[in-house]
């Protein structure tokens, strides 16, 4: 045990006689000392200029300035004359669309949430009355038939209230 302790009490003392462990210098243990260059201190980043502060306006119902003469009507009143007896045999529903798209097949299908109005058809004809937004410029109008064939389909321009089919 005695000699445990002389052992890890001499190896302690080299340890800390000669510096601790390698300092890679190839020396034969001396301490000398390393010549280090000065710090040079980083150039410190110039601050961005801050960003201007957008300027609000608050403005209100009395701000605005609206003549008498001004008649804003964001819906239009449609009627539609339907006569297709010469296409339509029999039993007949007709639906009127606002949105519609062309496929590549130059084939035309219907957005069916903006049906603006439907009816059955009697001999081939009706006539349907309906409300759509200005904006629309062109109606899609479908004629289905009970016999399982495709529907007729015409784009009927909405250039005045009164439309033909």
């Amino acid at each position: 045990m005695k000699a445990l302790t002389v052992t890890s009490i001499i190896s302690l003392g080299l340890v800390v006689g000669c510096g601790g462990g390698g300092g890679g210098d190839g020396g034969s243990g001396g301490s000398v000392a390393a010549e280090t260059p000065p710090a040079v201190a980083p150039a410190p980043e110039p601050t961005p200029a801050p960003a201007p502060t957008p300027i609000s306006v608050a403005r209100t119902m009395e701000d605005l300035s609206i003549p008498d003469s001004f008649d804003y009507q964001p819906i239009e009143e449609y009627s539609l004359t339907i006569d297709a007896s010469s296409d339509v045999s029999g039993r007949a529903f007709v639906t009127v669309y606002t949105e519609f798209e062309e496929l590549a097949s130059g084939e035309v299908e219907p957005k069916y949430e903006s049906k603006v109005a439907s009816q059955a058809l009697t001999s081939g004809r009706a006539k349907l009355s309906f409300n759509a937004a200005e904006h629309v410029g062109t109606f899609l109008v479908e004629i289905w038939t009970y016999d399982g064939n495709d529907p007729v389909k015409k784009q009927i321009s909405a250039t005045s209230s009164t439309l033909t089919w």
